[in-house]
């Protein structure tokens, strides 16, 4: 696609937000606004809440409705707040749709099963997907992800599944140029789609080919950055628009680690010192060194203006 083509429409950025707990793991409610806020000063338009940055998968069901309940009621029309309700059947999604619809989520979005990848042949996954869609009162999005052990999703699929007229937005991370490329002549035959980048580190490349956005796990921190890349993608400087996403990138590395392993540790701590997070406390346990606090501080200094 000419990149010209893709310059003059205003691109979105998206967060799939952490979620904001305290040291017992019950729900910050503080946190939940100061997150509303951090991500509409940055220039977010929208939030993925309990998705897997947000840990919604380790969470109790009643918990993770009260945090749609609660990120909604704090963002108002400020922001679109869309709900995961990926799970493990398609009874159960249908079942986490109508609890997202309750709390007042604007979308919802629908990712491949976990936990049951090796018996999901092409009929369950069909039905899957297909099935709480017939049943949902809300908009929905596809989280497109590569298939995970013997599971029969390949595009074919993924057309079938998209194609429901219910579906309005996609979030990309697959990470694969086909696919990109796929869902770029997809969105020429179906208009309604928003497409949206889930590769936080190369966003600027797929915006430039024609996505509508981002959806980024790092939003809460990058999107003051990646925002000034895409202001210079729509002015025509690609070159800018690259030392921007370079620039992030080196955040992100910073705070993460360049092989990704201290994720969430060292986003729960760059939030904690940020004062966005009361605690750090997660679900998930990934490492975090002193030298780790030390690079994340320096960084957070360096970056603060766009913090």
């Amino acid at each position: 696609m000419n990149t010209n083509d893709c310059l003059s429409k205003k691109k979105l950025i998206w967060s799939a937000t952490p979620t904001p707990f305290l040291d017992d793991g019950s729900l910050d409610r503080g946190g939940v606004e100061r997150l509303v806020e951090r991500h509409v000063r940055l220039g977010a338009s929208g939030l993925f809440v309990g998705g897997t940055c947000g840990e919604g998968g380790f969470m109790p069901d009643r918990q993770r409705a009260e945090l749609v309940r609660l990120v909604k009621r704090a963002a108002g029309d400020s922001l679109h707040v869309a709900a995961h309700v990926s799970d493990t059947s398609a009874v159960r999604v249908a079942e986490n749709i109508r609890a997202a619809t309750d709390a007042g989520a604007d979308s919802a979005v629908i990712a491949p099963p976990f936990m049951v990848a090796d018996l999901c042949n092409r009929d369950f996954l069909r039905r899957y997907f297909l099935e709480p869609m017939e049943a949902s009162a809300l908009p929905v999005g596809i989280y497109v992800r590569p298939p995970l052990g013997k599971m029969e999703l390949d595009l074919p699929l993924w057309d079938e599944v998209i194609a429901h007229p219910r579906v309005k937005f996609v979030k990309d991370s697959s990470g694969s140029v086909d696919c990109r490329d796929h869902f770029l002549k997809l969105k020429l035959r179906l208009p309604r789609l928003t497409l949206l980048t889930g590769h936080e580190f190369d966003v600027v490349a797929w915006a430039a080919e024609g996505y509508d956005g981002c959806l980024m796990g790092t939003g809460i921190l990058n999107a003051g950055l990646i925002g000034r890349a895409l202001d210079c993608l729509a002015a025509g400087d690609l070159a800018g628009a690259n030392l921007w996403q370079e620039r992030s990138n080196a955040l992100l590395h910073d705070l993460f680690r360049k092989d990704i392993s201290a994720w969430m540790s060292g986003l729960k701590y760059a939030l904690r010192k940020l004062g966005a997070f009361a605690s750090e406390f997660s679900h998930l346990s990934f490492p975090l060194t002193d030298d780790d606090r030390r690079r994340i501080d320096a960084a957070l200094e360096r970056e603060k203006d766009f913090l």
